[in-house]
């Protein structure tokens, strides 16, 4: 589908991030701090071995976009932070999933230790599960 990668949105700018570490660990990303505000959360894979997450695909780490809790295994094809940007290239299946452009540039509006923490995450949880879904470049 020629064009498809045009539609989707993301916001220009990202003012939040933040992670927890329960039964599994997410880092995310939010438009601001408001109630409703658009997130993008990636989740660490859980349980890689498990023939049933296996059979359903879901054997690699999540992206969850809110609000609306669209959902996607895998499908980061490129990951890209520099201090200042987060660049991300998605397969055009998650990015239908999730409704966002194929390509997203997301200015970060962080501090130096959210950046940090941002970065880690980021490792963390797109190099967990099988290893076809991790991205081609990852520089984080």
């Amino acid at each position: 589908m020629q064009g498809h990668g045009q539609q989707g949105w993301a916001p220009a700018v990202v003012c939040h991030v933040g992670d927890y570490d329960s039964d599994l660990y997410v880092v995310a990303i939010r438009e601001t701090d408001a109630p409703g505000s658009w997130s993008l959360s990636f989740t660490e894979c859980r349980d890689g071995d498990d023939p049933q997450e296996i059979r359903l695909g879901m054997d690699t780490y999540c992206l969850v976009v809110d609000p609306g809790q669209a959902t996607h295994y895998g499908g980061v094809r490129e990951c890209e932070l520099d201090g200042g940007r987060l660049r991300l290239t998605l397969s055009e299946e998650a990015a239908g999933s999730l409704g966002m452009p194929v390509d997203v540039t997301l200015a970060l509006d962080l501090t130096p230790q959210q950046v940090d923490l941002l970065s880690r995450g980021l490792a963390r949880v797109l190099t967990s599960g099988r290893a076809g879904p991790i991205p081609q470049r990852l520089r984080v």
